[in-house]
């Protein structure tokens, strides 16, 4: 039997990244479900919230999320009475995305918990270490 942390899944960055993602996703979504809402539909909630009326193609480029995705995304968020996708009345093409009333009476709770989940995050490190986190993320993401 091999103990050694240098062999399997567990030596490659990827895996190791996948199963602290898993860990986070699932922290988020045990929260979030309190308001019928996953991770993926809190990201989009809150960029609507900061520019409702975007269209389409611009919230999935600030999601970095690909159409189908966040069509589908949408579709479960209309069901909710969450938002609502109308046509832009500038581009017969395009389409609105809009919160609804639903929403806009939860959206102050929803950050105020993720805040605070965040908060908790951040409390398993020292500043100086989450600073460096964050840098390392960071330079994970750039392209």
């Amino acid at each position: 039997m091999i103990t050694d942390n240098s062999c399997g899944p567990s030596k490659y960055i990827c895996y190791k990244l996948s199963r602290v993602m898993r860990k986070l996703y699932r922290y988020y979504e045990s929260n979030l479900s309190t308001y019928g809402i996953t991770p993926s539909q809190f990201y989009v909630l809150t960029v609507v919230w900061e520019n409702d009326g975007l269209k389409f193609k611009e919230l999935a480029k600030r999601l970095e999320m690909d159409g189908s995705t966040l069509t589908s995304i949408l579709d479960r968020m209309e069901r909710q009475d969450l938002v609502e996708r109308r046509d832009d009345p500038e581009d017969r093409r395009s389409l609105l995305v809009c919160l609804k009333e639903k929403a806009r009476a939860n959206i102050l709770e929803i950050t105020n918990l993720a805040e605070k989940m965040d908060q908790e995050i951040k409390e398993r490190f020292s500043r100086e270490e989450y600073a460096i986190f964050e840098k390392v993320l960071e330079s994970l993401f750039q392209d």
